[in-house]
């Protein structure tokens, strides 16, 4: 059965996503918010600050992450022994997201593999866990959001890849008004992460998981993702022997 759709994730799929972060945090965006706040602390205690801070918030689940924007803004203050406000949480979690962009930028074969894609009359989209709008700005800035029908946020639903919502409401938008609807069977799911991306095969879609950028690697004898690629340009391939 022919491809008719290939959905990409977007972090450490599209984007590089991880190194951005590294680089964003490297920059201490929430320090220079709290100084232009009047708050000066000691870059030892800020930095003591951002490890409690991931400490405190890595068991939380994603979809709570995904539904309260401000929990790691939130969780820094409360570190520092500030009381958080929506208001500082907003301008650290804005700072955070403003610095990430500027450090972000595509990886190799994105552009020419959706280039291939838009040529052969397959849809592209996007899916992508996120707590805020940051991805779909992003994909705007580096020239290839024309390129998506759809780009699907998971605050938007209050929900991640793995509890599938997400998928079936993507099916639903790409079939709207449409006589031929597009199967699930039709549709390639693209990423790096093998729970959530792979989680598109018990909805019936094919997944391509990206090896370079791979996450949860110890899951792959369980999930059996249809394809390991070592990068972007081998989707192509896919495509063409359907």
């Amino acid at each position: 059965m022919s491809i008719k759709c290939v959905i990409f994730d977007w972090g450490d799929t599209l984007a590089n996503s991880s190194e951005a972060v590294k680089k964003t945090r490297l920059a201490f965006p929430y320090a220079r918010v709290l100084k232009n706040k009047g708050f000066n602390f000691p870059k030892t205690r800020m930095e003591k600050a951002m490890e409690e801070m991931r400490e405190k918030t890595k068991n939380i689940p994603f979809h709570l992450k995904t539904k309260h924007k401000l929990v790691y803004a939130n969780a820094f203050l409360k570190a520092l022994g500030i009381k958080p406000s929506k208001k500082l949480a907003s301008a650290c979690e804005n700072s955070f997201i403003e610095e990430k962009q500027k450090h972000t930028r595509l990886l190799p074969g994105a552009r020419q593999t959706l280039d291939f894609l838009k040529s052969k009359g397959i849809i592209p989209c996007a899916i992508t866990n996120s707590r805020n709008e940051l991805n779909r700005k992003t994909a705007k800035k580096l020239g290839i959001r024309k390129y998506f029908r759809h780009f699907i946020m998971s605050h938007e639903f209050g929900s991640i890849k793995s509890e599938l919502k997400i998928f079936h409401a993507l099916l639903k938008k790409l079939n709207k008004g449409r006589k031929e609807k597009i199967k699930a069977s039709e549709c390639l799911m693209v990423g790096d992460n093998v729970l959530e991306d792979g989680a598109a095969k018990r909805v019936g879609m094919k997944v391509a998981i990206l090896k370079p950028t791979m996450h949860k690697g110890e899951h792959l004898e369980r999930v059996k993702p249809d394809y390991l690629i070592n990068s972007l340009s081998e989707i192509r391939k896919i495509v063409k022997e359907g």
